[in-house]
């Protein structure tokens, strides 16, 4: 009986309270903000009517594709970023088990009222105002509309398989597809297929939602369901080493900080700074191309952000090769990451006579590898805080992020190849003297890095 209950006036109910509740809080002050920001991406959404509707002139329609993608690509980020950054947002039921109600109405209901955000709320003010003001250009805030439709019904896909414990889904492969059909959708904005493959893009997560509430939805219910949806968010994690759950839990933030500089200023670059083959304004490219940001930010302190594990091995074992295995797990996957992004921004965003340099991209990761193991033994320090933007630098030795930013500069404007291989190679090579230290588990070095993590 409950498998076709209908859902009655629960549905509309449920919905209107959540509309009220972002759109018209109970506190005053919170309720003055909402208006506020409402008028202002309204206002903000007019300029951009405005903006499309002269966009035959010579100067906008220049700069239009190139805006388009920017906005496409934060409407796309803003959807996937909230909902798994700094952890996984999870998915709940929304009715309780003994309503007569089945799994997939429950399903259908919690996603609804997922879609409903303030974040999506002012992004479709501000293109609906754009709708309004310039009509004859709809099909562009229109199409942006389907992409932030379209990475909400991704984001609760994806959310409903993990609230499921269904990681290893099969449909997960196809979200990953739709993943980067968006992408390539907001990459590619002057292609003739860029209308149908803006249809596609919108239809696919669409037909995976109505798969997944046929396949799945089922076992929407509490005896698939872990009792604690915050501890089931963090199950991924859990599966993860170790290592890696200590080190993720305490430098997220730092990561995350150099994967929003990377692609903010590789974009930007890529975008707006590349003038008949060439790279017009040199500025902060290399340090966000290279993986710099994540050895000043993190890796060149790594055992000081792995403390505890640090200090357990030194007073069980003292320095043996388990430190620089760790390391070499930790600290390899990150720079793996950094690097195939600046490849992927580079191919994406740069013309042919720029990818040359992504042959600088092994010979810093090698190079920055050896700087954050000398950073990471000898000038080791306890890491206090970790979630705080004011702190974040003081939890790395500022010589060595020094001389991460340094290495890395040399080796970007220095014009000759051999030149940039010569100073890789002995950068990497210079590692041998902490290796050959930690290997004779050397007594200086065991207890400035004692002291130094705080043990």
């Amino acid at each position: 009986m409950a498998d076709y209950a209908m859902l009655g006036h629960f549905l509309p109910y449920l919905l209107g309270r959540r509309l009220r509740a972002v759109v018209w809080p109970d506190a005053t002050g919170e309720r003055v903000g909402v208006v506020a920001l409402l008028v202002f991406m309204a206002g903000y959404g007019a300029g951009f009517g405005l903006l499309l509707s002269h966009r035959d002139s010579d100067g906008i329609s220049e700069m239009l594709p190139e805006l388009l993608v920017v906005l496409n690509a934060a409407w796309l980020v803003s959807a996937l970023l909230v909902d798994f950054v700094p952890t996984l947002r999870p998915v709940t039921r929304p009715l309780p088990e003994h309503f007569p109600v089945s799994a997939r109405q429950n399903v259908v209901t919690a996603f609804l009222l997922d879609l409903i955000s303030l974040r999506r709320l002012l992004i479709a003010v501000f293109l609906l105002a754009a709708l309004v003001v310039a009509p004859r250009h709809g099909l562009v805030p229109g199409f942006s509309l389907l992409l932030v439709l379209a990475g909400a019904v991704l984001s609760f896909n994806v959310r409903l398989l993990g609230a499921l414990r269904r990681w290893r889904h099969p449909l997960l492969l196809a979200h990953a597809a739709t993943l980067a059909l968006m992408v390539w959708w907001i990459l590619h904005p002057a292609q003739p297929y860029y209308t149908a493959l803006g249809v596609a893009m919108a239809l696919l997560p669409c037909a995976l939602w109505a798969t997944q509430l046929y396949w799945v939805a089922p076992s929407f219910s509490a005896r698939y369901l872990p009792a604690d949806p915050a501890h089931a968010a963090g199950r991924a994690l859990d599966r993860l080493p170790l290592e890696w759950k200590v080190y993720t839990r305490k430098a997220w933030l730092s990561l995350l900080m150099g994967l929003v500089i990377k692609v903010l200023l590789v974009g930007a670059s890529g975008l707006f700074f590349v003038k008949n083959g060439k790279l017009t304004s040199q500025g902060f490219f290399y340090v966000a191309f290279l993986p710099v940001v994540g050895f000043t930010y993190a890796n060149n302190n790594l055992f000081g952000f792995l403390g505890d594990m640090a200090a357990n091995e030194l007073q069980r074992l003292g320095l043996t090769s388990r430190l620089l295995v760790l390391y070499a797990r930790v600290v390899g996957p990150v720079v793996l990451v950094d690097c195939l992004l600046s490849a992927v921004l580079v191919l994406a965003l740069f013309p042919p006579s720029l990818w040359h340099l992504l042959g600088l991209l092994p010979l810093s990761a090698a190079g920055l590898a050896a700087i954050g193991l000398w950073g990471s033994l000898y000038k080791a320090k306890q890491v206090v805080k970790t979630v705080d933007f004011a702190n974040m630098r003081n939890n790395v030795s500022s010589l060595m992020s020094l001389f991460s930013a340094g290495f890395a500069a040399v080796l970007y404007f220095v014009p000759w190849w051999w030149l940039r291989v010569l100073l890789a190679g002995l950068v990497t090579v210079s590692a041998v003297w902490p290796l050959r230290a930690v290997l004779a588990n050397e007594g200086g070095l065991r207890r400035r890095l004692w002291h130094g993590i705080g043990a």
